[in-house]
């Protein structure tokens, strides 16, 4: 996984606004869908610091997430975190 600087500073903002320490995805139970939230990792994630960010995967978001880019895109609502690649 990468994420752009951008995403960085979007994820900076989100993280200190609600004073936490890092990002994380899970799959869905089916493993057909990857969600990203801002819960604690649990014990069997992998835990990486990607461009500065602790970023939590359980087993199957860290496959499908491999060769995927964290990015921001702008919406009419204002800045939304984007996953391309997936």
């Amino acid at each position: 996984m990468v994420i752009t600087n951008e995403a960085k500073y979007a994820l900076e903002e989100i993280l200190n606004e609600y004073g936490k320490e890092g990002i994380r995805f899970s799959t869905a139970d089916d493993n057909s869908s990857v969600a990203l939230s801002l819960d604690a990792p649990e014990a069997t994630d992998r835990i990486e610091v990607i461009n500065g960010i602790q970023v939590a995967m359980d087993e199957q978001a860290l496959v499908m997430l491999e060769n995927v880019t964290l990015d921001v895109e702008e919406t009419e609502e204002g800045l939304q975190l984007i996953l391309v690649g997936l």
